[in-house]
């Protein structure tokens, strides 16, 4: 077990395992948990994707009290392996408020560590430990401080009212889903962009995991589903992670009501955030979430040591993207597609 100083005390960092409780309780207690701290998305990577668990444990060597938690996955790198939450836009440590962030990011042991933060986490220190930054997209987050009645009138741009009602007057409807009904139209979303796809096994084990906090929505017109959504709707935030559609029927507008019928579900449910996931600014996606409203946050991927920062850059996926759509078919292959999204871990 490693040790790092704190402010006037040491703390013991050492591996945890999904099944400890302490895991359970850092994440239910800390106020900026998100689900990509929870044991069940740590599972289910883990059981589909078979890395390496490098997932640490921070706590108090005297009385034995628990801390805070980082997760992370060793992952193979072209050279080397990288220690990485992958697949997600967040993989900071959780800490308590007393504890050094600094001081923990320095204990961290061994390869090629990324940690993938926001400008919301408040997690601060990362370059007094030695680490360097890459800007990797931002995420529009939506804060639920009024009725979605406000937010319909005055928070979302007026072409989104245009678009819903549109959605409506075709015949547009939203129901839930499961895994099975969601899947083709993910794969064929993924096919018409030339990426690489996750196994209908990986949302599969999310569901089973998470219950209720893992929600597929459909957006069906006579019958037919032409778009839906995989949405965490964990502690007090939604997140709108995997959206798929069938580019023929997007004159229906059925993104815009599936974003407008995540957001109100959410409301409902009482939850304080909507978070949009990541996107690239100045992008056409970027462009669509930010007519819901909502505050910009940069995402960074932070890594140790600063000479490898190199690892965590998503720049090269987009200079691929005007050629991977024509190698679709190998890419988006059943036995290809996942392992080369293993591989890729983003």
């Amino acid at each position: 077990m490693s040790r790092t100083t704190t402010d006037g005390s040491d703390v013991g960092i050492e591996p945890v395992s999904t099944r400890s409780p302490e895991w359970r309780s850092v994440v239910d207690d800390h106020p900026d948990a998100t689900v990509f701290h929870t044991p069940e998305w740590a599972d289910a990577v883990e059981t589909t994707f078979g890395y390496e668990p490098r997932h640490r444990l921070l706590t108090d060597p005297d009385s034995g009290a628990t801390r805070g938690m980082i997760p992370g996955f060793s992952v193979r790198e072209g050279v080397g392996h990288s220690v990485v939450n992958p697949f997600c836009e967040y993989g900071f440590p959780l800490v308590d408020e007393d504890i050094s962030a600094t001081s923990v990011l320095s204990g961290l042991d061994g390869d090629t560590r990324i940690v993938k933060d926001a400008g919301w986490s408040g997690v601060s220190g990362y370059n007094e430990a030695g680490y360097g930054g890459v800007p990797t997209g931002s995420s529009i987050r939506l804060s639920l401080d009024r009725s979605f009645e406000t937010l319909w009138e005055s928070t979302f741009e007026k072409d989104v009212r245009r678009c819903v009602r549109t959605a409506r007057d075709h015949g547009v409807t939203v129901t839930e889903a499961t895994v099975a009904e969601f899947y083709p139209l993910y794969l064929e979303t993924m096919r018409r962009l030339g990426s690489p796809q996750f196994p209908e096994a990986f949302f599969a084990s999310l569901v089973d995991g998470l219950g209720d906090a893992a929600t597929v929505l459909l957006a069906e017109r006579a019958g037919e589903p032409i778009a839906g959504v995989f949405l965490f709707e964990w502690g007090d935030t939604t997140m709108v992670w995997t959206p798929a559609s069938k580019r023929a029927h997007w004159d229906h507008r059925p993104n815009h009501l599936l974003y407008v019928e995540s957001i109100e579900r959410a409301c409902r449910a009482g939850r304080s955030v909507v978070d949009f996931g990541r996107s690239r600014r100045g992008s056409s996606v970027h462009g669509f979430k930010a007519q819901f409203g909502g505050f910009d946050y940069p995402l960074v991927s932070f890594v140790s040591p600063p000479e490898r920062a190199g690892r965590a850059s998503l720049e090269s996926y987009g200079r691929l993207a005007t050629i991977t759509p024509r190698l679709a078919p190998l890419i988006t292959h059943p036995t290809v597609g996942p392992k080369l999204k293993g591989f890729i871990h983003e």
